[in-house]
């Protein structure tokens, strides 16, 4: 078998998820402010006009939603094939998720899929990245794409082979790249309830030089009443969240996270990945606490992975030095990275970064972080192996109590079944 660099398999992350990269070229804005200021761009950049119809026009009622979505999967498209700049794949990603652009309003928004049902990214709430929406809605919008009931049943054989070949034929059929209306809110005697809010239109584009279908949903809101709860392997670190209170608990707790992540990948979980993110997102596991929480750096693709914090500030955007020390003027993730690689087992960073913790939304508050490199592989679909290198990082807040409050109990007391 070969060794395939993860950067191939990231591709489908910067492509499917273009979405996400706002904020490429930000520069001197302060983290605050990144969701809030309009679209930045190079001084030498024309922006691009807007499109020839825009999420307003669906939102009156004056433009079809079918042609919106389409318009939208072909400059996904054109984005794969290498045909926007940097600078404007980059301004295209920040209006997809900026309320109030030509390619959001309202309920009109996209939401990407993987083939397996699962939110990569969501305009509106990247908290939900990495869930996997009701299998009633999955099947309603597969079968919309053309993906025949005899397939749809096959996923729930008790049999991987049979599982896994109904994926192959799901995936043949996405790959011709469909499109179609889906609606999930009227009731099928003998199947299914209505599910409230479960319509929208459905597209698919193929990323060039990946080859995996991506779903591209638009006009459907989705939130969390359409995600399905599923039982994930949390593990069981010897340091959790909320044991962080000083530099020795934040070092192991790191540790413990880069071992569970590369346990989980080398399992060969297909979904391995997407069930990190949840986990680590869940403020009641033992990965998020209070103040504590983790975030992952992709290095190959350059960008950061995850944010169990922040989601919608930072997950999926480009490792570019945009987000400053607010009391230093010093760039923040330049000296994570340099922390990181300073040694083998990783190494601390002090700087002042918004506490999630405290309601002021303060950036100036001092935080000692910790972060590591981590290197793995885990088997592809197609045999081979692929190679991956991430930077996992944490940190606290001195001062800070990392309480417990009834939002966010402690992991031994989920274990211990202790009531909220």
């Amino acid at each position: 078998m070969r060794t395939r660099a993860w950067a191939t398999r990231i591709s489908p992350f910067l492509f499917a998820g273009l979405i996400a990269l706002a904020g490429a070229f930000s520069g001197e804005r302060p983290a605050l402010a990144q969701a809030e200021e309009p679209c930045p761009f190079p001084e030498d950049f024309v922006p691009p006009p807007d499109p020839a119809i825009t999420a307003q026009q669906v939102e009156e009622g004056s433009a079809s939603l079918r042609d919106f979505a389409l318009l939208a999967r072909d400059r996904f498209r054109d984005a794969s094939l290498g045909t926007l700049s940097t600078a404007e794949f980059a301004y295209f990603g920040c209006l997809l998720r900026q309320e109030g652009s030509a390619w959001r309003s309202g309920s009109t928004y996209f939401v990407q899929l993987s083939v397996d049902g699962r939110v990569f990214v969501h305009a509106k709430d990247m908290a939900l990245s990495g869930r996997q929406i009701n299998p009633w809605i999955y099947f309603e919008i597969l079968s919309a794409l053309g993906v025949s009931p005899t397939v749809l049943a096959s996923l729930a054989s008790p049999d991987p082979a049979v599982v896994a070949g109904a994926f192959a034929e799901i995936t043949a059929v996405l790959s011709q790249g469909p499109d179609g209306p889906f609606d999930a809110t009227t009731p099928i005697e003998g199947m299914r309830p209505g599910i409230p809010g479960a319509s929208g239109y459905a597209s698919v584009f193929v990323p060039a030089d990946y080859g995996v279908p991506v779903l591209l949903l638009v006009g459907f809101d989705l939130d969390s009443s359409h995600i399905m709860a599923e039982e994930i392997d949390y593990g069981d670190p010897a340091i959790v969240a909320s044991d962080v209170v000083d530099r020795e608990t934040l070092k192991a707790f790191v540790t413990e996270a880069g071992n569970y992540l590369l346990g989980l990948v080398e399992s060969g979980d297909a979904a391995a990945f997407s069930k990190a993110k949840v986990a680590m997102r869940d403020s009641n596991g033992p990965w998020r606490h209070g103040s504590v929480y983790l975030y992952i750096l992709e290095i190959p693709s350059q960008v950061i992975f995850f944010h169990a914090a922040f989601p919608g500030r930072f997950e999926l955007r480009p490792l570019v030095p945009t987000v400053r020390d607010a009391v230093t003027g010093e760039f923040v993730l330049p000296q994570v990275l340099e922390a990181a690689a300073s040694d083998p087992e990783g190494g601390f960073v002090e700087y002042h970064f918004d506490d999630p913790a405290d309601d002021t939304d303060r950036a100036d508050i001092p935080k000692v972080g910790y972060a590591r490199e981590f290197r793995g592989q885990f088997p592809g679909p197609d045999g081979n192996v692929v190679a991956f290198h991430f930077v996992i990082g944490s940190g606290f807040y001195p001062g800070s109590d990392n309480g417990t409050t009834v939002e966010s109990r402690s992991w031994g007391q989920v274990k211990a079944g202790v009531a909220e």
